[in-house]
């Protein structure tokens, strides 16, 4: 998995970007992280730099050498609309000027509402202004994959969930759970869904970073079967030694 080769992983203060940066490391990979103001990333090995990512001259020196810059950085979901458009302008400006891969750590809301598995070739149909964000924001990288502006790819996972993680099912379930209260769940708790342990992501996105050679391509993190709401609710409560309850969260 690119022996020596550099890496530079934009975020890598976050919960993901973190964990990339320990898988790169153990594949033998140099890794630079990047995070606002040089914080430590709980890797020893790992060259701190601190860039403001969304500044182009300085992400551009900052991965000077790197075969690929992994894009980890994820803003509070309130400053998605501020934050995430400058900082994409940045990133495919580094990837043209270094040659860098741009690795695209990105997730399925802009898939919207679907009657199957979420595969890479499905179109894009968001129903949420999130959604349609996170849209716009992987065409505006497709479209530089496309112009050959640069190499491309985009790593995708379903809700996330593990230690350290912020998303709707860390707090309404896992935390839930934890202090004994019931698991709330947003939608019907009986439909599929495929949640994504945080540590496959950052596996995924650090693998793929050593080995894709493809101009562009949208990868799925891999998963085990199809679960639901209620069953997650159930495992996660047996193992915490709790009750297993669950109340869905829906529209009146």
């Amino acid at each position: 998995m690119g022996e020596q080769e550099l890496h530079v992983v934009v975020g890598a203060g976050g919960v993901t970007g973190r964990l990339v940066v320990r898988h790169l490391l153990a594949a033998g990979c140099r890794v630079r992280a990047v995070t606002r103001d040089g914080r430590p990333v709980g890797a020893s090995r790992a060259e701190r730099v601190a860039v403001d990512a969304a500044d182009p001259v300085a992400l551009t020196a900052a991965a000077r050498g790197a075969v690929a810059i992994h894009h980890c950085a994820m803003p509070p979901i309130g400053r998605w609309r501020r934050d995430f458009p400058p900082l994409t302008d940045a990133i495919i400006a580094a990837g043209e000027a270094t040659g860098a891969r741009v690795v695209y750590a990105d997730d399925t809301w802009m898939y919207g509402r679907v009657t199957g598995p979420m595969t890479p070739d499905l179109p894009s149909r968001p129903v949420s202004r999130h959604g349609v964000l996170r849209a716009w924001l992987a065409e505006r990288f497709e479209h530089a994959a496309a112009a050959g502006r640069i190499r491309l790819s985009i790593v995708r996972a379903g809700e996330l969930y593990g230690p350290g993680v912020h998303s709707m099912i860390a707090g309404t379930v896992f935390g839930a759970i934890r202090r004994g209260r019931t698991a709330r769940w947003f939608g019907t708790p009986d439909l599929p869904i495929t949640p994504t342990y945080i540590d496959d992501f950052a596996r995924t996105i650090a693998t793929v970073g050593c080995r894709d050679r493809a101009t562009s391509r949208i990868w799925h993190v891999p998963h085990p079967a199809a679960t639901t709401g209620r069953e997650l609710v159930a495992v996660a409560a047996t193992q915490a030694g709790r009750s297993a309850a669950v109340a869905a969260i829906t529209r009146r």
